[in-house]
């Protein structure tokens, strides 16, 4: 659901969620073809990740339609990452509990098809029931029990990356879809730089390396890599000629400012809070290198073309692995890692992996990059 890491939201999508995508489902009017689609909507209410990895499908689709309109639905939590996916015509946030406005709004739009691109979470299934939309296409997700009001349900595998799950809704449409993410950034981050930062970040000569230390969602504590890692990461990137920049949204610029006090060697300068996300994406476009951990950030910066090394711990880099031209995953070398397919399946009892990830094994990725 948007709002990440809220266990009782999650608890109430699945024991509120589940009765009411079986009653909508019910309700709902099925068409036996897929008209002509003249207007397509998508409804994602995931992370920012999840919007960013969609514009593979949203750009693919925009190709064999290109006179239909694009309309999105996304959360609060993702609605800066829609503003970066080329080919949609109108976007529209709300707040996952404004369900009477989403369903409102996607009744009003009158779409001949609407795509679901939440995997498990029953709210995308019940406002796509009571949608109005004449076809509806959404994930078959093992266990969740939400898809019985789709008038057609796509398996969501946990075998394949969520491109290829996303890509394969859109099958419905045209058999032999492909496509890769796209995201449409500026020319140039300079217009959103705050002032006192312009001199830093658009100096010509630097060589920037950005740092995004903070993973979302439940559990984000198990997907952290530890804190002097980091230390020491930007000391060793500051000695070999690089500018060490640490990323992060309004809730991590406490911990951006209580890490520096606490690794007072550490030469990195915070822009946590300071820098939306499409200015960020500019950033990265023109970055020697991020290193993030597996996040929303370490998304946009391997589509950005960045450099970009992926620290997976739970996360399972087959399914939610950096996608671009020049990427790399890393795992720890020991302990039980790359598990998670859905984002909640933790194992218990909760253990970290990502400190047997040494230092180097970044720094080996980073000089196969050609960043060091």
């Amino acid at each position: 659901m948007g709002e990440r890491g809220n266990s009782w939201q999650r608890q109430l999508d699945y024991w509120a969620g589940i009765p009411l995508a079986c009653v909508s489902a019910a309700l709902r009017r099925r068409s036996v073809t897929v008209p002509e689609v003249k207007r397509l909507g998508f409804l994602c209410l995931g992370a920012i990740g999840d919007v960013l990895l969609l514009s593979s499908l949203v750009t693919a689709l925009r190709q064999r339609l290109p006179y239909a309109h694009l309309a999105i639905l996304t959360s609060r939590a993702n609605a800066a990452a829609a503003q970066l996916v080329p080919g949609i015509d109108n976007n529209a946030t709300f707040g996952v509990r404004e369900i009477p406005s989403m369903i409102s709004w996607l009744r009003s739009q009158q779409f001949d098809v609407l795509v679901d691109s939440t995997q498990w979470a029953r709210l995308g299934a019940i406002l796509s029931n009571l949608s109005g939309a004449k076809v509806t296409v959404g994930f078959a997700t093992p266990g969740q029990h939400r898809s019985l009001g789709y008038t057609y349900r796509v398996v969501h595998r946990n075998d394949r990356h969520e491109v290829e799950n996303f890509l394969a809704l859109g099958r419905v449409l045209f058999s032999d879809l492909t496509g890769l993410p796209r995201l449409a950034l500026p020319d140039s981050p300079l217009p959103d730089v705050p002032a006192d930062l312009r001199a830093d970040l658009c100096a010509e000569e630097q060589r920037r390396v950005y740092l995004h230390m903070w993973p979302a969602g439940v559990h984000a504590e198990l997907k952290e890599w530890p804190e002097a890692c980091w230390a020491n990461l930007a000391t060793e990137l500051s000695h070999r000629g690089c500018t060490v920049y640490l990323t992060g949204g309004p809730s991590d610029e406490q911990r951006n400012a209580a890490f520096l006090r606490a690794f007072p060697h550490c030469r990195a300068r915070s822009l946590a809070g300071r820098i939306s996300l499409r200015c960020m994406g500019a950033l990265f476009a023109k970055a020697a290198g991020v290193v993030s951990v597996n996040t929303g950030t370490m998304h946009l910066a391997a589509l950005a073309g960045a450099p970009t090394v992926g620290l997976h711990g739970p996360t399972n880099p087959l399914r939610w692995g950096p996608v671009g031209p020049r990427v790399r995953a890393l795992l720890p070398r020991k302990g039980t890692c790359a598990y998670l397919n859905l984002g909640f399946e933790y194992h218990k009892p909760y253990t970290r992996c990502l400190e047997t990830l040494p230092v180097v094994d970044v720094l080996n990725a980073l000089h196969d990059l050609r960043v060091v």
